[in-house]
């Protein structure tokens, strides 16, 4: 079986929004999460909580395994990954090292 494997450019074309819009995104969200911990009721504020963490968790896991398998089949490709700032930003939230993706680590 032959795969081939073209690079994606440098500058990757946004499929749903531009690098400012993510940034818009990020920040809005960022801004919910603040507004999570001012919520008086505990067990509202437990729920959405858990609901973070679970969200967090249910994506890691995948991600780290496409990264362990970009680094085993494609290292080159890890080049141009830390090259799209969407990407080093995934990256940076779910604690990965973007300027070292063989070192895959969950951040306990």
């Amino acid at each position: 079986m032959f795969i081939t494997v073209l690079a994606a450019p440098t500058n990757m074309k946004p499929i749903l929004f531009n690098n400012v819009e993510f940034k818009e995104i990020m920040q809005y969200m960022q801004e919910l999460v603040k507004q999570s911990a001012t919520i008086e009721d505990e067990q509202t504020k437990e729920f959405i909580s858990e609901i973070l963490k679970y969200y967090d968790l249910m994506h890691r896991e995948p991600l780290s395994r496409m990264l362990q398998a970009i680094e085993s089949s494609y290292p080159d490709l890890k080049d141009t990954l830390k090259q799209d700032y969407t990407i080093n930003t995934l990256l940076e939230l779910y604690d990965f090292e973007s300027t070292n993706l063989p070192n895959i680590q969950k951040k306990t």
